[in-house]
């Protein structure tokens, strides 16, 4: 990918960005991986802190606590960033944070309705239609595709 890239105007890159990689581990469950090139890397690490990097970091704090906070974050955060640029982006933090938070209970709604339908016999494996009808009348409909998303990284059946 960096042998493709060359620079532009305006201090930009041409080429790819890169690629996501989605990759289904032994058991099943799919994780994403970014691929950038060592150029396009680069530019994103000079613009210093930022929201994606920050929800990567959520996740990240998500692993080893039970909680999102600040306080839990911060430890992680501080490994890549210095103090005053945390503390200048503070205020994008904690919108991250409650973004998570609610992406994390909304998933946990999704996991008990999914739990409740799994009860009945339904698998998404082997009726996805009949399944994502009766979650239909629990979420409304333009929500529809996130419960779907939710339930795959639950870990589907």
């Amino acid at each position: 990918m960096e042998r493709r890239n060359h620079p532009a105007a305006d201090d930009r890159l041409a080429g790819t960005e890169g690629a996501v990689w989605h990759v289904t581990e032994p058991l099943g469950r799919v994780t994403l991986w970014k691929c950038k090139p060592e150029s396009v890397d680069e530019i994103h690490w000079a613009v210093g802190i930022n929201k994606a990097a920050v929800i990567a970091t959520c996740w990240n704090a998500l692993e080893t606590a039970n909680t999102l906070t600040y306080e839990t974050l911060l430890p992680l955060l501080l490994e890549e960033y210095q103090p005053d640029g945390i503390e200048e982006f503070r205020a994008n933090i904690d919108a991250a944070i409650r973004q998570m938070n609610a992406e994390l209970a909304f998933r946990e709604r999704v996991r008990w309705a999914y739990e409740a339908i799994k009860a009945q016999g339904l698998s998404i494996t082997r009726d996805e239609g009949a399944e994502m009808r009766q979650l239909s009348r629990q979420f409304p409909r333009e929500q529809m595709g996130r419960v779907c998303t939710a339930i795959v990284s639950l870990g589907g059946d």
